[in-house]
């Protein structure tokens, strides 16, 4: 029986891959590197922003200094602060289950995401406090599929729970193969929701659902 839930952030609490898009192309255009989003939904959803600077970059042949990276990562940052300001598009039924899992359940944010998008999100929606810890992009040197941040999580629920919680024990709430990848290798069941990819490629999780919506606790 699971005693926490460990949700990934994009594409499973928001639909936020089209903001994280959106804010790149506005920041990496201007620099002449130019991606689709075919492109961007097929080699970069699920990195974080670190993570997807670098692929992209590989991909395209084009090469930052450390510096220009972080001024890169400062700018994207403020971009998607600034379009999320605008709209937050909760997914379906994630209200409904995040009201009913938190009165049943730990929970925790694992996400490439930077902190402060995370934040700004959970304040809008009233949530702040619901998840602990919240280990984001900053939290970890390695991404998913590393399972560096679901270890973190892992140890921060410990922490918050005063004692002994197995890996076995916490259920990974994912949307991505790379997130899959991340929680199994730590460890942990996986529940993936195809919001961003098809359930072929979702096939490593334990349960595929189409939303939240259609997931019963008790199996859990």
């Amino acid at each position: 029986m699971a005693s926490a839930l460990i949700f990934d952030f994009d594409g499973i609490i928001t639909d936020t891959e089209p903001v994280h898009m959106e804010a790149w192309q506005g920041v990496l255009e201007p620099e002449g590197l130019f991606f689709d989003e075919e492109e961007y939904r097929k080699d970069y959803v699920g990195l974080n922003d670190r993570d997807f600077l670098d692929a992209v970059c590989r991909k395209h042949n084009r090469h930052f200094s450390d510096g220009e990276k972080l001024d890169l990562l400062e700018r994207k940052a403020i971009q998607s602060v600034s379009l999320l300001g605008k709209s937050i598009p909760l997914l379906p039924g994630v209200a409904e289950f995040i009201a009913q899992a938190r009165e049943k359940f730990l929970l925790a944010i694992c996400s490439g995401a930077n902190r402060g998008e995370i934040e700004f999100i959970l304040r809008h929606l009233k949530w702040e406090g619901v998840f602990d810890p919240i280990v984001a992009a900053d939290s970890v040197e390695k991404g998913k599929p590393d399972p560096e941040g679901y270890i973190r999580a892992l140890e921060g629920l410990r922490e918050r729970n005063g004692g002994v919680i197995l890996a076995e024990h916490a259920i990974a709430i994912e949307d991505s193969p790379r997130g899959i990848a991340a929680a199994k290798a730590a460890g942990m069941r996986c529940l993936a929701v195809s919001n961003s990819f098809s359930r072929d490629e979702l096939l490593g999780a334990d349960w595929i659902v189409e939303s939240l919506a259609d997931v019963d606790l008790n199996d859990l």
